[in-house]
Formats: C-alpha cells, structure tokens, sequence
C-alpha cells in the first residue's frame, strides 16, 4: 500500500455482481435498472467489453 501512495497509484476494490445484486436482494431492494459501460478507452473498450456496471434498485 506505501509502495501505491508513494508512487500516486490508486487501489482499486470491487465486487462480483452476485455480491452486489445478491445480497440488494437479499436485503429486500427491488432491481429497476442495470447499466454498463466501457472505460472509454483501450483493448476493452475496443471490443465493446463492459468494464463499469451499475444498477438502481429501490426499497419498496
């Protein structure tokens, strides 16, 4: 982490979409949208390969 900061990196934490839709569902959020994204640029994004994803969930 001292070797990140030092150097100006950024860390970078996620989770699988089982974690984040699962446990939305789980907690009684009900899913309306889902929404996904490239980062705008390089290799993924040349390939139409989603690399952001949200989702809009409301609590009824």
């Amino acid at each position: 982490m001292r070797q990140l900061e030092a150097a100006g990196d950024g860390v970078q934490f996620s989770h699988t979409l089982e974690e984040q839709i699962g446990c939305q569902l789980e907690a009684g959020f009900l899913l309306t949208d889902v929404y996904e994204d490239t980062n705008g640029a390089g290799r993924l994004h040349e390939h139409g390969i989603p690399t952001f994803w949200a989702t809009r969930a409301v609590k009824p």
